[in-house]
């Protein structure tokens, strides 16, 4: 079953606390999935690519200068 999130849950999953800056920010890249009117979703899928692309990083230990 696909979940789809509108553009405050999509911002919460990435961590803003305001859906502007997701929407100025990110928007352009990642385009929603599916739009009426002014709504906008995201699948639960793209927004999980979303956070991988975007916000992951790798852990850095202490031998790598971190």
């Amino acid at each position: 079953m696909i979940k789809w999130l509108n553009l405050r849950e999509v911002a919460n999953e990435c961590g803003f606390k305001d859906p502007r800056t997701f929407r100025e920010n990110y928007m352009g890249k990642y385009p929603p999935d599916r739009t009426n009117a002014q709504l906008k979703w995201w699948k639960q899928t793209t927004v999980d690519r979303i956070k991988e692309i975007e916000f992951s990083c790798e852990d850095m230990t202490d031998e790598e200068g971190a």
